[in-house]
């Protein structure tokens, strides 16, 4: 068996002092990939610190979590956008290897006072998303509707302004609704728009949730898995820290509740990963 966990947080205080066995516990339960989400610039270079030390197995990615937002949000696009430049790009500007883009989106659970300045940096790395052709990965909290308004106006370039004849305007969004909370036709809608998959975790396992509900009706070929960890444990382990290896017990969840095998569910959702992140 073999599964990927889209989303997760390793270099986190909560694995400072057994992250190296975190590792080998996952792969042990058959969880052969990682990926690194980034909340912010100033995470960027510990995640490919960690993933260094585990090539093939930990994957980073980079961005601005709605929640890890500076003051001054241009000077923090301008930083994130350096380093992106400098891991995509050679010295002659061409593009050379690739990212995910995220943890990115909007987050009103928080805070509602600075939603203009959220969807500025959302619209920001929508655009390099698109100029460098990378998945985003998407955390949207209380903001679904929200998010999907932005993204009609987006993609009606009210928003985003690509030249005439420029090859991007003929891309697709595509990439992950993490820790999807939004309704089956919100995600239909989602899907519409972009190539997005919805990450599935801990949060399908807990009683009252309507993650299963949106899971039966789009189907497991539109489905990924992701822990969030530390956070989110799927039952049996709720109220414990998360970590990856738990990825298996969400698979198996899932396998119960659309009737199949853990093995079909472990060989699309992993297809599904390694097609939209290239990983």
């Amino acid at each position: 068996m073999k599964i990927i966990d889209t989303h997760c947080h390793l270099i986190s205080k909560a694995f400072t002092s057994d992250v190296e066995a975190c590792i080998l516990r996952a792969q042990e339960a058959g969880v052969g990939k990682m990926l690194l989400a980034c909340c912010d610039e100033t995470e960027f270079p510990l995640i490919m610190e960690l993933c260094a030390k585990h090539p093939d197995v930990l994957f980073p990615s980079i961005g601005i979590h709605p929640e890890n937002m500076a003051d001054n949000i241009e000077v923090q696009l301008a930083a994130t956008k350096r380093l992106l430049d400098n891991y995509c790009l050679s010295e002659e500007g061409e593009l050379i290897r690739r990212l995910p883009i995220g943890e990115i989106g909007f987050d009103l659970y928080w805070d509602k006072t600075r939603f203009d300045d959220q969807k500025k940096i959302l619209q920001a790395q929508f655009d390099w998303a698109l100029a460098y052709d990378l998945p985003v990965l998407l955390h949207i909290r209380d903001a679904m509707q929200e998010f999907l308004d932005f993204l009609h106006l987006y993609l009606t370039k009210k928003y985003y302004k690509a030249p005439i004849g420029d090859p991007i305007k003929n891309r697709r969004l595509r990439g992950i609704l993490h820790c999807y909370s939004g309704n089956a036709e919100q995600a239909r809608e989602a899907m519409k728009l972009g190539d997005f998959m919805i990450g599935v975790g801990g949060t399908l396992t807990y009683k009252n949730s309507r993650v299963p509900e949106v899971v039966k009706a789009i189907g497991i070929d539109n489905i990924v898995l992701e822990t969030d960890s530390p956070y989110l444990a799927p039952i049996p382990h709720r109220g414990r820290r998360n970590e990856p290896s738990y990825t298996a017990d969400t698979a198996r969840f899932l396998a119960e509740l659309l009737d199949l095998t853990l093995e079909e569910v472990a060989k699309t959702t992993t297809k599904n990963a390694e097609n939209l992140l290239g990983i």
